[in-house]
């Protein structure tokens, strides 16, 4: 829905828990490890990339032939 925009940490906290509060940095972290590692696997042609300080963007990635 948000490809090549920014999401912020506290959106996804809402769409995976349904409350941006009491949740631990680590997990929100450790499920989006999850997600890339899954993405990497189906190999999706889009990545997440963490944008410091303000959230995460799904970007396509460039593929080599």
């Amino acid at each position: 829905m948000h490809r090549g925009e920014l999401v912020t940490k506290e959106e996804l906290c809402m769409a995976v828990w349904g409350t941006a509060e009491f949740i631990d940095e680590n997990a929100l972290q450790v499920n989006l490890t999850r997600l890339k590692k899954t993405m990497t696997g189906l190999g999706m042609r889009q990545q997440i990339v963490p944008i410091r300080g303000a959230g995460y963007r799904l970007i396509p990635v460039e593929v080599q032939e």
